[in-house]
Parts: structure tokens; sequence; C-alpha cells
């Protein structure tokens, strides 16, 4: 008769499932703050990153202490009060109508957290409307709460691949692994092999 599993032994693969998660988003993360938080927000809003961090060393904000750079600070905190990730969104229907009811030009500014869900649930409706495989799309949870880091890191890759072809002059990177176009082909069994 099998012994049942432990309450030990289902954290321990719990705790091993949460530590790999952790450190693929610890090793994606740079290349993400980089790409989305500085490469394509910054030309559209120069002075969005200076109220949320020091740049040059000697400004601070109320977020943020003087002397934090974007390279130092998580990117969960950056992007916990959803105003990145709407101005991200709202960089997508700026020059054409691509998305006509586009939910992040609903962003307010606000130090409530309800707010800041709120916030966070427009960019989450926008990956809808873009078609973004569900399967891809973190919860509110994972970003405000800081439950699954990673799979946010997961949500931005698919949504820069999306975005890069709805839009390329505005989002000219992809970040993460690209989607084959043309599937290989498959050589055809022989007949000895098939069912």
């Amino acid at each position: 008769m099998p012994i049942p599993p432990t309450s030990t032994e289902n954290k321990n693969l719990d705790e091993d499932i949460s530590s790999s998660r952790l450190s693929r988003y610890n090793a994606i993360q740079p290349e993400v703050k980089q790409y989305h938080l500085y490469d394509i927000l910054s030309p559209k809003y120069p002075d969005l990153f200076n109220h949320k961090f020091s740049i040059d060393n000697t400004t601070s904000s109320s977020s943020f202490p003087a002397g934090k750079f974007l390279q130092d600070i998580d990117l969960c905190d950056l992007l916990k009060d959803g105003e990145l990730l709407c101005k991200l969104g709202q960089l997508l229907g700026r020059n054409n109508n691509i998305i006509p009811n586009n939910p992040t030009f609903k962003f307010k500014n606000s130090q409530m957290a309800f707010h800041q869900m709120e916030n966070i649930s427009f960019f989450l409706k926008l990956c809808e409307l873009i078609k973004l495989p569900h399967d891809e799309i973190f919860q509110t949870v994972d970003l405000f709460d800081g439950k699954d880091p990673y799979q946010i890191c997961i949500t931005l890759m698919s949504f820069s691949r999306i975005v890069h072809d709805l839009d390329n002059q505005v989002f000219y990177k992809v970040i993460g692994p690209k989607i084959v176009k043309v599937k290989p082909t498959v050589p055809i069994k022989p007949y000895k092999l098939r069912a």
C-alpha cells in the first residue's frame, strides 16, 4: 500500500516551483525593464521616469527615495500602481485607432489601492482585446500582492510580440522568444512504424 505524501513533501514541491519561477523572474527582469519601461516609454513620456525614480541620483519622489535607479528597483514595485502599464497600453492607440475603446485611457493617478488595482485591470482588459492567450495573462494579485512575479514577465513578453505585429513603429523591439511563423515540415513516418 503506497504511503500518502506528507504536507512537507508537498510544501517542498511548491517551494521548488516558486523558487524556480523566482529565479527566472530575476533573470528576465532587467530586459523587461529596459525594453518596456525605458526604451519604449521614455521617448513618448520623458518626464514619466523622473517622477517615478531618480535618473540623475539627486531627485526623489514619493514612491522611491533618491539614488534609486531603474536597475535597482524591482519590476513589481515599478508596475504596482498600474501607471506604466497604462501608459504602455496608451501607446497602442496613440497615433492610429488600432484599439477603438482602449481601456488604458481610463487611467487614474491615485495612491488608493483600489484605483491602483483598477489601473492594472485596465491593462489586463487591453491584453484580452489584443487577443493575448489567457494562460499568458497575469492576474491582478500576481502584481499587486507579488504572488507570481514571473507571470508578469510572461505577459509583458507576449504583449511585446503581439503589439510589435500591430504597430512596429512604436513597439520596435520584441522581448523573449519569438513565435515561429512557418511550421517546420515533419518527415513522413515509414510504413513499418505507423500504427
